[in-house]
């Protein structure tokens, strides 16, 4: 190209971000001048560093990152899908793009932010009848096939957040319109079908192609003229490497600054990519929505003999053999953190997740579930039927309230019975029996390799019971828990019956713990009422081959600011009633990573004054302060 790099500059300044996507999109030069310069813009990372981090990302940031040449490079995605129907549909559709596009993803986490009326917040002037359409069933698909497209990808580490408040929007619009359908056909049968999963689609196992649910349907036509909204593209890029052809990358709605595309269209004319024979090259997209066309053998006939269209040599004996086959993709996931109930929430959905766990159960070491409105119902046969054979990590989590728990404890104690493989436990916001005896008696030892758990005192004490179970014990965390309910207190007197059973294995433990996860006067009383008994009485002073303490605050117990100096010294006089301990280790506190020295030598001073046994001090995983050669820094 002869222009003059300053011209050229310049003109791209003047275009808009859709307008640079698609100038980008016609040249390899430009692609690697305009493509870095729209990431500098909008402070983005370059895709050629491997990995895309958004959070709230201008409008055409995955076009940006689809059409750029460095997208091949990705290999960690982390996302947060912005609001708004049309804007969400579309950006789930360019992140499959991208990802077909990828050699291989190994992170992928994405989220999916709360609707708060999307559709008639972001189309004003339009009623509920001129949003555009999107069913539960159409979502449905359009997610499904971005998932398993990513985790087909090579992915270890997955997280999957939200999207149940939005598919129960759609599930809430579908129902108004079949009834109002239903009520103008004189009571037909609803125009609209539920979700229903289907038991025939196999996403694991190589025969998944998806098909996207818009490729052949047109877009509302209230909607396409007053909000500009038109079809989606199904032809969206798989392999861009050396073929710069000027692809389709339509968005659903148009911008709505009105920019001329009369001048653009000499531009893209003249940047049209020539072969050196001067031939213009053919246009060859590839779309990632697109289905495959293999022929199944008819029933009772010789699958060999059978025509095969995708095999070229069936047509052309001459032609060249094909370079690769497609076949079952290998799981090589690690790390699956679901914090969806979105993917509870429907038949498909829970196919689709049953099938995922049944794929990479071979590889998958690590699981936490974090879905607090899923229904017990749905745990119970969640947890009967899942079966994890090299699973070392579970933890089921609430945030920090919990409400109304639906994960019952018999249900997670027959899944842990059935995976002896488990080596890190934590439970949170299970339902809470009112007797140990509520619990299921344990037949036979389990958790033969548990070496961690961080659980509710009544369920540690059920693990504990049995001597025989989790030999290999050596980190035992002690868990409040922080009821939605006023009405609802946690019963600190559970610390003591646990640490009870605790005391006859606390010779082999590296590591005991709690974690206090509310602030209300019970956790102070509790504190005190050991440090009133005093090394006699409180069962504290029993631990004496405890040498390492935890106090985990969850982000939220406040103990070590300015303004709970009275609780940092009742603290230190409980620290204190451990006879031999050498390290103390505050984990999550708040505030305290960012300030670390105006946080440690108040800490120092009360444990030299209350706990001179105390030798370590850790402050939320940071260096470890020797306390007797720690000097106070100056003012």
């Amino acid at each position: 190209m002869d222009l003059p790099h300053e011209l050229l500059l310049h003109i791209i300044k003047e275009l808009d971000d859709a307008a640079l996507c698609a100038l980008g999109s016609t040249r390899k030069d430009l692609n690697n001048l305009v493509f870095p310069l729209f990431f500098d813009k909008h402070k983005i990372t370059d895709p050629s560093q491997g990995w895309i981090s958004c959070y709230r990302a201008p409008e055409h940031t995955l076009r940006a990152v689809r059409c750029s040449l460095s997208t091949k490079n990705i290999r960690n995605i982390h996302y947060y899908f912005n609001k708004g129907i049309e804007r969400l549909v579309e950006e789930v559709e360019e992140m499959h793009a991208i990802v077909r596009r990828t050699d291989e993803v190994t992170d992928f986490k994405v989220y999916l932010v709360d609707p708060d009326d999307w559709a008639l917040r972001d189309a004003p002037g339009l009623d509920e009848a001129q949003v555009p359409r999107l069913t539960a069933e159409e979502w449905t698909k359009l997610y499904v096939g971005l998932l398993t497209t990513s985790l087909t990808k090579g992915c270890r580490r997955v997280q999957l957040g939200g999207g149940l408040p939005f598919l129960k929007y759609l599930r809430d619009r579908d129902q108004v319109q079949s009834t109002a359908a239903s009520v103008s056909a004189g009571g037909s049968r609803s125009l609209r079908e539920p979700i229903t999963g289907d038991k025939t689609s196999r996403y694991f196992n190589g025969t998944f192609h998806y098909v996207s649910p818009f490729a052949s349907r047109g877009p509302n036509p209230q909607v396409a003229q007053s909000h500009g909204v038109k079809k989606l593209s199904a032809n969206i890029p798989q392999d861009f490497e050396g073929k710069l052809e000027d692809f389709g990358t339509a968005p659903i709605v148009e911008d709505t600054k009105k920019r001329s595309r009369l001048r653009l269209s000499k531009w893209f004319k003249f940047f049209s990519k020539k072969k050196k024979n001067g031939i213009t090259q053919v246009e060859a997209t590839i779309s990632s929505t697109m289905s495959h066309n293999f022929k199944a053998p008819p029933p009772g006939s010789d699958p060999s003999q059978v025509e095969d269209l995708s095999n070229p040599s069936s047509h052309w004996p001459n032609a060249p053999a094909p370079t690769r086959t497609r076949g079952p993709p290998v799981p090589k996931l690690e790390s699956l953190l679901l914090h969806s109930d979105m993917l509870f929430a429907s038949p498909t959905f829970l196919d689709w997740t049953n099938q995922l766990l049944s794929w990479c159960a071979p590889t998958l070491t690590h699981l936490e579930l974090h879905c607090p409105e899923t229904s017990s119902g749905i745990w119970r046969k969640f947890f009967s039927e899942v079966k994890l054979s090299s699973l070392a990590h579970f933890e089921i989590t609430w945030g920090l309230v919990v409400g109304d728990a639906q994960i019952q404890g018999s249900d997670v104690l027959g899944f842990l019975s059935r995976h002896p493989s488990i080596q890190k436990l934590s439970l949170y916001g299970i339902q809470v029996p009112a007797c140990l005896c509520d619990l299921p008696k344990a037949g036979k030892p389990i958790l033969p390799n548990l070496t961690e758990i961080k659980a509710h005192p009544i369920y540690i004490r059920w693990l504990l019971r049995d001597k025989k179970q989790c030999p290999k014990l050596k980190q035992v965390v002690l868990q409040t828990e922080y009821y939605a309910s006023m009405n609802r207190m946690f019963a600190y007197d559970a610390l003591d019956r646990a640490l009870e059973e605790l005391l006859p294995r606390s010779r082999k433990l590296n590591v005991i713990g709690f974690r206090f996860t509310n602030d209300h006067h019970e956790l102070d009383s509790w504190l005190q009422s050991h440090v009133d008994a005093g090394p006699t009485a409180s069962i504290l002073s029993k631990f004496v081959d405890t040498t390492n303490l935890l106090i985990s605050s969850a982000y939220y117990v406040d103990f070590l600011s300015d303004l709970s100096r009275s609780r940092l010294e009742l603290m230190a006089q409980f620290v204190g009633l451990f006879p031999n301990l050498e390290h103390l280790n505050f984990q999550d506190q708040p505030g305290a990573q960012y300030t670390r020295t105006h946080y440690s030598p108040p800490v120092v001073k009360a444990l030299r004054r209350h706990s001179p046994q105390v030798k370590r001090l850790e402050i939320n995983l940071d260096r470890i302060i020797d306390i007797a050669e720690f000097e106070q820094p100056e003012e």
